[in-house]
């Protein structure tokens, strides 16, 4: 849980998706602001994680004259993890190798808007 009982509601909604395990927001250095995850999921080694990925991905696109980076997903085995900027912010998804990507990729765009419009970004 956060400072912020708004935040922990939205994350809270994100995970009720069938096919979410879990979700986080993180800011970009990897420190966890706020979480929704099973207890399998150690919060800080993903936020370090996923910051990591996060600026191999925005070299990337620098580097290939993408533009900014804006989100990514990890395809494998077991499952699927997205994460999305928000700003200064990263959104983490850890979904299931099942999740209905169309019904995520809603429900993404809908908690990313909610943490815009609470101002946290």
């Amino acid at each position: 849980m956060s400072a912020n009982p708004q935040l922990d509601e939205i994350l809270e909604n994100l995970r009720k998706t069938q096919g979410i395990h879990g979700c986080a927001l993180v800011e970009k250095y990897g420190l966890v602001l706020s979480q929704s995850l099973p207890a399998w999921i150690d919060a800080e080694s993903l936020g370090a994680m996923v910051n990591l990925m996060v600026k191999a991905s925005a070299r990337a696109t620098r580097e290939l004259a993408q533009g900014d980076f804006r989100s990514a997903m990890i395809d494998n085995e077991k499952g699927r993890i997205i994460f999305m900027s928000i700003g200064t912010k990263i959104l983490i998804i850890v979904a299931t190798i099942n999740v209905a990507m169309g019904i995520l990729q809603v429900k993404l765009q809908t908690a990313a808007q909610a943490i815009i419009n609470l101002g946290v970004y």
